[in-house]
């Protein structure tokens, strides 16, 4: 935003009007937008009523819970802007029924804001605003809004006599919204209060008596050795290391040193050698005393259910990801296969219907094959058998009726159903083709032909490394591919837990969840080292970031954690220096020396020049903080080592809180020359200079704000209301897909961006909190930005967004007290500088003493939070996670009494969970059965008993039916019931292609079939189940190219460690026979089949591939 000093903005009255124009305009044209696509329907004959998400174009962005496990209702369809009505009236019980605490909080929050904006405008405002109008000087300006600011009201004498008001109005002000802060916590404590008695009537598992370990030391990643660890430390009294440590926070860098140091001076008394009482007293008093520790030892050893230390499974990861990519594009290959194909057919037919009326083949138009199709297929030459035409005439001409395909079918694919009805039976009735088929989908008919008819219309690809410019079908590329990475995959997992390498991250399960919490509690680091084996509760399973815990390292955390915070911290801080001199760039004398023409139109027209030199620099910087967030979100992902999506976006939010409060408010007001004095001569700069800076800067900022809050709640608000971003940007590429696999991921619920949110919230109270006693026309705009902002939130929570975890809102809690706060503490500062260069002493002292008020308030809200029991649920856990009976019989009698304890869910030992990034859907996943590894000789005699193809993955989150049912219901709701086991190694895979009924049509996830088998170029090529049936030759294929020459093509092959070796490749062929035909007729060179070289080239690949990873 650069600086007051840079940034050309109007002080009177008139200057908000312009503000106000634009923001009316944007908000009209995002709400009627908003209005409009979010009625359009999708498909030929969309059904009355919500339907299926299929059936709307826009319906999985606007309106995407209402196919939630716990549905929301749908959309209003209404007059325009009825969903505000609907937003209004919901209330904040039945968003926590709906989304959980974490959105319900969020909108008491807002809501509270809301309520305290609104106090202030109808109490602060009336007294204050009178009186600085009033008692300031004449020569400042009626219609000018720094007469109503203090700064104007101190310049006459009887203006000064009156700040004894502002002292009272601030205590006012400290008061009213520490009682907010009270009323958001008593809310999230009713909300969590009732969540649990939600619970209690379902059970709970796992993960309340599992811990999550990380920075492992290497003698520990072991199951043995860890679960050593816990039963010696909790067998013995330990100190608890601080106050505030609790089993839902991650203990700091004070909690590990205090642990540490008291831990070491409680062994000091044990270290000192005491004077003997009498001969022989001594030693027996040591060994009744080690006895007695040992009986006590044994007695409270706690039970320990299961230790999993996490694995290195990285390459394993890589493949699975891979495989995900190569199926999606043998899908896509089919379709367009498909597509080609049934074009050659409406050729054919129209051909010999114009042929019947004696009219030349000259005159059919040439039907293109659409512009998806590349270059290369284009040069496919077309079958001119006869036989073969006729052949697939009579296979497919029912599917071309069916499917209604024309010119437009193929180059767009949403047209009028009847119109496409029409021409299908003017075809069918000219040509005499065959209404209806015997064959179920068109896939089916595909299959019955033979490959020699299909062959001129498959796609082609072009070969990159051993057979660089050739070209083979694509079909065949994928397929080859898709099985050998089926195969290495199937080769990863056959390898036992413990033979990948450990990480530095393990979750270890109880049997009684009170033991879980006493770990967290008294063993929340390591009593020999601070830094090592922090536990913490089991986070959410979904949470989990299994790609960094497979990463994480314990050496080195630290100092690259600090490091990367340092470099957030200088890009805060030297932000502002670009952004100022990329807004006077668009100042009247930049624009004078560079472009005189518009200088002299602008001098002629003062609203556009002030449109130009106020409205477009904040929307630039606006649209350029947007991005920060992803900024940050690359930085995090790639330099943090956090293993959780929660502390991941928890980190981003305090780096972009910290960002806008740095650059928004303090920069802005105190100005670039300021600061560059500041870091150049910082022993120049005394006390009195800081305290003048601040009490000149603030108070002159009021009526910017005030023209920046209409524009930004025109901004917030609008492209909040219409998702304008990513989500909108991505519905075109969404849109275009033929794969259902892609549109699947696509179509997926959008999840609320708390990282991005609350610190804009924040920053909003903060600028209120500031210029409520600086400028007190600053409040009512504040109200007017939170009235609007809690319609849309709540309108969002209620139709589009999904979670994809819930933290019972421990940590936006923690961030709404500490840092709203904090912007309470820096207002009073201000006013606490103001009043010392004022040099008035009392009223001084009256804000200093509210100052430390203000921060012992800060001190025991945040203890208490971060230490306090369930939401007012009595419990001695210090969680507020529910409590689960351990396994004793005084505890079975009282869980029998009390419902407000659970039982334990023990699953059988066989049963895992796949894991998926997004929410869960209604089709549960099902699990590859873990192989048991207590007989290692058999390990590899059981590979054919693993059968995958008949297994599916919903990775997508999409359910796939064959019939034409709607599946999209998906879940969100957290599970505590999962096994904490690595999905790479657990997560089934599938071999069905997913394919839509009608590749011509509009594609609907609601009509598709599973294909087990592809159209290669030989029928025996396509089985894609697991069993390899033998070669027709039964002899091995051995690879083209010799290893020599591979390794003299390619250097990054000439270390040992990076290719296999020569048994290892002599297998790997040898598994690999059946993946490809024996021998094909098209060749790609001389003495080359289709099949050698896309086996050859496909392992080419692989290496390579697993080389650059190495």
């Amino acid at each position: 935003m650069g600086d007051i000093e840079t940034r050309s903005f109007s002080e009177d009255y008139s200057g908000l009007i312009d503000e106000s124009i634009i923001a009316v305009g944007l908000a009209v044209i995002c709400i009627t937008s908003h209005e409009v696509i979010k009625r359009r329907r999708r498909g030929t004959h969309p059904p009355d009523g919500l339907g299926s998400v299929e059936s709307w174009q826009f319906g999985y962005l606007y309106q995407g819970r209402s196919w939630a496990r716990n549905p929301s209702p749908p959309l209003s369809q209404g007059s325009p802007l009825s969903w505000v009505k609907e937003a209004v009236t919901l209330s904040q019980t039945r968003v926590n029924e709906l989304r959980g605490v974490d959105a319900a909080l969020y909108v008491r929050f807002l809501q509270g804001c809301l309520y305290f904006t609104l106090l202030h405008t109808f109490t602060t405002v009336p007294i204050l605003l009178p009186i600085d109008i009033h008692f300031s000087p004449d020569d400042v300006g009626t219609y000018s809004m720094t007469r109503a600011s203090i700064a104007s009201l101190v310049l006459t004498p009887e203006g000064l006599g009156l700040l004894w008001i502002q002292v009272c109005l601030l205590f006012w002000l400290t008061l009213t919204w520490i009682a907010t802060l009270v009323y958001i916590c008593n809310g999230a404590f009713e909300f969590r209060a009732a969540r649990i008695e939600e619970a209690a009537r379902s059970k709970r598992g796992l993960r309340l008596r599992t811990v999550m370990v990380s920075n492992l030391p290497v003698e520990l990643r072991s199951e043995q050795n860890l679960k050593e660890y816990f039963e010696y430390y909790m067998s013995r009294p330990i100190d608890l290391p601080s106050v505030g440590i609790t089993s839902s926070a991650q203990p700091g860098f004070v909690d590990k040193v205090l642990a540490f140091s008291f831990h070491r001076a409680r062994r000091i008394p044990k270290r000192i050698q005491l004077p003997q009482v009498g001969p022989g007293s001594r030693e027996p008093r040591q060994g009744s005393d080690e006895a007695q520790g040992d009986t006590g030892s044994a007695r409270n050893i706690p039970i320990i259910e299961r230790v999993v230390v996490a694995r290195k499974m990285t390459e394993l990861a890589s493949l699975l990801e891979r495989r995900e990519g190569i199926l999606c594009a043998l899908e896509e290959a089919h379709v367009k296969l498909a597509r080609r194909a049934l074009a050659t057919v409406f050729r054919e037919v129209e051909r010999r219907k114009l042929a019947n009326c004696d009219i030349t083949d000259n005159a059919v138009a040439d039907v293109g094959l659409g512009v998806e199709q590349a270059d290369v297929e284009r040069q496919m030459p077309v079958d001119n058998n006869a036989e073969n035409m006729d052949l697939l005439v009579r296979t497919l001409s029912p599917f071309v009726v069916q499917f209604g395909v024309a010119e437009s079918s193929i180059h767009k694919v949403a047209r009028k159903k009847s119109r496409a009805h029409r021409t299908a039976s003017n075809l069918a009735a000219t040509s005499g083709v065959l209404n209806e088929s015997h064959y179920n989908t068109v896939w089916d008919a595909l299959l019955s032909l033979p490959r020699s008819v299909l062959h001129p219309y498959q796609p082609l690809i072009h070969l990159s490394v051993l057979f660089r410019g050739k070209t083979v079908p694509a079909i065949d590329y994928y397929t080859a591919k898709l099985q050998l990475l089926t195969m290495l995959i199937t080769q990863n997992r056959a390898k036992a837990v413990d033979e990948y390498d450990p990480v530095s991250t393990a979750f270890v399960t109880f049997k009684d969840p009170k033991d879980a919490r006493k770990a967290c509690r008294y063993l929340a680091v390591h009593p020999d080292n601070p830094l090592a084996c922090l536990v913490t509760m089991a986070p959410q399973y979904e949470d989990i970031d299994w790609r960094r815990v497979m990463k994480a390292t314990f050496r080195g955390e630290l100092v690259k954690d600090w490091v990367v915070s340092l470099g957030v911290w200088a890009f805060t801080i030297f932000w502002l220096f670009p952004i100022s001199l990329f807004v006077g760039l668009v100042s009247i004398q930049s624009i004078a020396s560079f472009w005189p023409s518009l200088y002299n139109y602008l001098s002629d027209h003062p609203w556009q020049q002030d449109v130009i030199q106020s409205f477009l620099p904040t929307i630039l910087v606006s649209l350029l903080t947007i991005l920060v967030p992803l900024i940050l979100l690359l930085i995090a992902k790639k330099a943090y080592t956090i293993t959780t999506l929660s502390l991941i976006h928890d980190t981003i939010m305090i780096c972009y809180y910290k960002f806008l409060i740095v650059n928004i408010l303090v920069f802005f007001c105190v100005g670039v020359a300021v600061l560059q004095s500041f870091l150049t001569s910082f022993h120049d700069f005394s006390e009195s200079n800081i305290l003048q800076t601040l009490a000149d800067s603030f108070p002159s900022a009021g009526p910017f704000y005030v023209g920046w809050l209409i524009f930004t709640t025109a901004i917030h608000s609008s492209l909040e209301l219409v998702l304008f971003g990513l989500p909108l940007f991505t519905y075109f590429s969404t849109r275009r897909q033929t794969a259902p696999r892609k549109r699947a991921d696509g179509i997926r619920p959008r999840t609320f961006n708390y990282y991005y949110w609350l610190p804009n919230h924040l920053l909003i109270i903060h600028v209120c909190l500031l210029f409520a006693i600086l400028n007190p026309l600053v409040v009512p705009f504040g109200l007017i930005y939170f009235t609007v902002e809690t319609v849309v939130v709540k309108n969002q929570f209620l139709h589009v967004y999904a979670k994809n975890y819930e933290c019972n809102g421990q940590i936006l809690l923690i961030r709404m007290v500490r840092y709203s706060l904090d912007g309470l503490m820096f207002s009073q500062f201000v006013f606490l500088a103001y009043m010392a260069v004022l040099k008035k002493t009392v009223n001084l002292a009256l804000a200093a003493v509210l100052f430390i008020i203000t921060a012992a308030v800060k001190i025991i809200e945040i203890t208490s939070l971060e230490a306090t029991a369930v939401c007012g649920v009595g419990s001695e856990n210090g969680s507020d996670q529910p409590i689960e009976p351990s396994g004793s019989k005084e505890a079975e009698d009282n869980t029998a009494s009390h419902t407000s304890r659970f039982r334990t869910w023990r699953l059988p030992q066989w049963i895992n969970f796949s894991y998926a990034a997004g929410p869960r859907f209604k089709r549960p996943f099902e699990s590859r059965p873990p192989i048991p590894f207590r007989d290692r000789q058999r390990s590899f005699s059981r590979l054919n008993s693993v059968n995958e193809g008949s297994r599916e993955e919903r990775q997508d989150d999409t359910p796939r039916q064959s019939g034409g049912t709607s599946g999209s219901t998906w879940d969100d709701e957290p599970r505590h019931d999962i096994p904490y086991d690595n999905p790479y190694y657990n997560r089934p895979i599938t071999s069905a292609l997913w394919l839509p009924r009608n590749p011509c049509g509009v594609l609907d996830l609601d009509d598709t079939i599973d294909l087990h088998q592809s159209l290669t170029s030989e029928p025996g090529a396509g089985d894609l189940g697991f069993s390899q049936p033998s070669s027709p030759s039964g002899a091995p294929m051995t690879p083209i190219v010799p290893a020599e020459a591979t390794h003299q093509q390619d250097s990054r092959f000439l270390d040992p460690a990076l290719c296999p070796d020569s048994h290892a490749q002599a297998e790997l062929t040898h598994s690999t026979t059946s993946i490809v035909p024996h021998a094909s007729r098209t060749s790609v060179t001389e003495n080359v089949t289709t099949g050698e070289a896309v086996l050859n080239e496909a392992i080419a690949e692989e290496r390579m591939a697993c080389g650059a990873a190495a």
